[in-house]
C-alpha cells in the first residue's frame, strides 16, 4: 500500500512524464483496434488461420513452457529499466509503451474478427487478466525509466550536481517489483490460463 501511494504521488508530481506516456497509450489503442482494416485479404486469412491454431494446440495440450513465459513477458521490462542510463535512446521507452499498447489493442480485435462473439469471451480469459496487468507495470517502468533518463540529461546538459542516490535506490526497487509482479502472471499465463482457454474454446 506505502508502495502504491508512492508511485501514485510520483506521477502527480510529474504529470508530463505520465501524459506523454498515456497519450502514446491512447495512441496506440486507437492504432492497433484499426490495423486490422488495413491488412489484405490474404493477411486476414493468414491471421485467421494462425490464432485458430494457437488456440487449437493449447486445447490440445501444448503448453509454453514457464521458462519462455518469463522471458517474453520480462524482457521489456529489463530494457526499459536499462534504456533510462542513456541520455540517446530514452525516447524508446514511448516505442515500447506505444508496442504494448498497439499489441494489446490488436489482439483484442483480432480475437473478435476471428471469433466473433466467442472471441469476446477469449479476450475476457486471455487479454484482460494477464496482458492489461503487465501493461500497467510496463507503463510504471516506463514512467521511471523516463524521469531517470530526464534526470540524468539535465545533469550531464545543465551540470546539475543533485544527488540522485535516493532515486537510484528508489528505481531498483520500482524495477524488482514490476518483475515481481510481471512473473506472478506468468505463472498465470502457464498453468491457469490453458485450462480457462480449454473451458471456452
Amino acid at each position: 500500500m506505502k508502495l502504491i501511494n508512492l508511485i501514485m504521488n510520483d506521477l502527480k508530481k510529474d504529470k508530463s512524464i505520465y501524459l506523454s506516456l498515456l497519450i502514446a497509450l491512447l495512441i496506440s489503442f486507437i492504432f492497433g483496434m484499426f490495423f486490422i482494416t488495413i491488412l489484405s485479404s490474404t493477411d486476414k486469412v493468414t491471421l485467421k488461420e494462425y490464432i485458430t491454431n494457437f488456440f487449437t494446440s493449447i486445447k490440445q495440450g501444448k503448453i509454453i513452457s514457464l521458462y519462455k513465459t518469463l522471458i517474453n513477458n520480462n524482457l521489456g521490462i529489463l530494457i526499459t529499466s536499462i534504456l533510462a542510463f542513456s541520455v540517446v535512446l530514452f525516447p524508446l521507452v514511448i516505442v515500447i509503451i506505444f508496442y504494448k499498447g498497439f499489441t494489446l489493442a490488436f489482439t483484442i480485435t483480432s480475437l473478435i474478427y476471428t471469433f466473433k462473439i466467442k472471441g469476446i469471451i477469449l479476450a475476457i480469459v486471455y487479454v484482460f487478466p494477464s496482458l492489461i496487468f503487465n501493461l500497467v507495470f510496463y507503463f510504471i517502468m516506463c514512467y521511471y525509466s523516463f524521469k531517470l533518463s530526464l534526470i540524468l540529461f539535465n545533469k550531464v546538459i545543465n551540470k546539475d550536481t543533485t544527488n540522485i542516490n535516493k532515486f537510484l535506490k528508489k528505481y531498483l526497487v520500482i524495477i524488482i517489483v514490476c518483475i515481481a509482479f510481471v512473473s506472478l502472471f506468468s505463472l498465470y499465463d502457464t498453468y491457469l490460463l490453458p485450462s480457462l482457454i480449454k473451458l471456452v474454446y
